[in-house]
């Protein structure tokens, strides 16, 4: 059984060999050579705006408490408070791979481990911090474009994704603000995002446009018949809806299917937020709903077979 001593070395020698491993990404600067962390403290730089408290135009109703209560939180930065915090995270960044690239992976020095951890711990951080004064713009962006609590919380989840991923590529020394590159991104993100979800949407339509009648049919009859006596098979099993399915039900199969005098059918998505569920589950009872009206359609079986 190894020592505790022996136990420190080998713990040593793999966080040494992770951190030799790890790619440590920044966008480099000719002035990082003849800089020191001392000069990118913060100094005489007003970080941050002065400016009332609050989630600006969002509706609190529509976003979580705790969210909520991070957005109020959240502050803007100002453009040389923004300038500096990007100068300093790509440079602790490049201080850390510099470190990285002189480190023995085999034999790492504790000195240089400790110096590598910190940079990198100094570097999340300022990271967070930039991060965290962006919250607001995310979520505004998200907000005009979801329709629906449960569609803001993804569209809030996925620019932040796209959030982090902007500040790893942003180069601050061309001059321009970081709100203007990262909404571009978020909101290029989002477009994608949605017209994917239309996409979708029309592939399921496009696989389930006669699936109230076809999901009750079991063989084809031998014989063909008459188009008006299909059709009065069918409109028995429509009208048998109300007295076999409950509300939720009801109200699923008729919006689906175009039967609530829309003419057209409608998503899981635009239901699940009509009646307070998610997409998933309104899929579920749609599918449960079905089943039932196969049971009211059995006496029909030979009627609908070829419909």
């Amino acid at each position: 059984m190894p020592t505790q001593t022996e136990s420190a070395v080998t713990d040593a020698t793999t966080t040494g060999t992770i951190l030799a491993s790890k790619t440590i990404s920044f966008i480099p600067n000719e002035s990082f050579e003849t800089t020191t962390e001392r000069d990118l403290r913060r100094g005489d730089v007003e970080l941050y705006r002065e400016e009332e408290s609050g989630a600006g135009s969002l509706d609190p109703e529509s976003v979580a408490s705790s969210l909520l209560t991070a957005l109020q939180q959240s502050r803007r930065l100002t453009f040389e408070g923004e300038q500096l915090l990007f100068k300093r995270l790509n440079f602790l960044r490049f201080r850390a791979s510099a470190i990285q690239n002189s480190v023995n992976p085999k034999r790492p020095s504790k000195r240089k481990l400790a110096e590598l951890e910190r940079l990198l711990s100094e570097a999340r951080q300022v990271r967070d911090d930039l991060a965290e004064a962006n919250l607001r713009l995310v979520a505004s962006i998200a907000g005009k474009l979801a329709m629906s609590r449960e569609e803001f919380d993804e569209f809030f989840a996925e620019g932040n994704g796209i959030l982090l991923y902007a500040i790893d590529k942003f180069d601050y020394s061309r001059g321009y603000r970081f709100s203007t590159y990262v909404t571009h991104a978020v909101r290029r993100h989002l477009y994608r995002v949605i017209d994917r979800r239309k996409k979708r949407s029309k592939r399921e339509f496009a696989r389930e446009p006669d699936i109230l009648i076809n999901a009750v049919t079991a063989a084809p009859a031998p014989d063909a018949i008459a188009d008006q006596e299909v059709e009065a098979a069918a409109a028995v099993v429509i009208a048998k809806i109300d007295q076999t399915l409950d509300e939720r039900e009801r109200f699923i199969i008729r919006g689906r299917f175009g039967l609530d005098g829309s003419g057209r059918g409608q998503t899981y998505s635009y239901l699940g937020e009509q009646l307070g569920l998610s997409k998933e589950r309104v899929r579920q009872l749609f599918q449960r709903a079905i089943e039932k009206l196969q049971e009211v359609a059995r006496p029909f079986e030979s009627t609908l077979a070829p419909f």
